[in-house]
């Protein structure tokens, strides 16, 4: 990983912050001996979690289908009971998107920092 002036500028902005003055100097030196690496921090993979959200997901959807008429009785009984729809809402969105996200890191797609 190249590390840009930018970055060098922040780090040598952090060590000077902190106190670090001679360090922050190093890191500031123009030439080849003073070239900063950063060590990329190595991640594990959510498997485990992926499973999970996606078993919880699947599982879901397949209680929501085959209850489908005791869901749709209930969902539209109105008064208080517009909790019912909300929070199924809520659950499924939540539920989704966790399994979707521990998917995509799975497959190492990572969103640009």
């Amino acid at each position: 990983m190249e590390v840009t002036r930018f970055d060098k500028n922040m780090m040598a902005v952090a060590f000077a912050e902190a106190g670090e003055h001679d360090t922050a100097r190093e890191i500031l030196k123009d030439g080849k001996k003073s070239k900063v690496t950063v060590p990329v921090p190595v991640k594990n993979k959510p498997y485990l979690k992926t499973v999970f959200f996606g078993a919880i997901s699947i599982t879901a959807y397949i209680l929501l289908f085959k209850n489908e008429q005791l869901v749709t009785d209930t969902f539209t009984m109105g008064g208080w009971r517009w909790v019912f729809p909300v929070g199924a809402a809520f659950f499924f969105s939540f539920i989704h998107g966790a399994f979707a996200s521990n998917l995509l890191s799975s497959l190492g797609l990572e969103a640009k920092k």
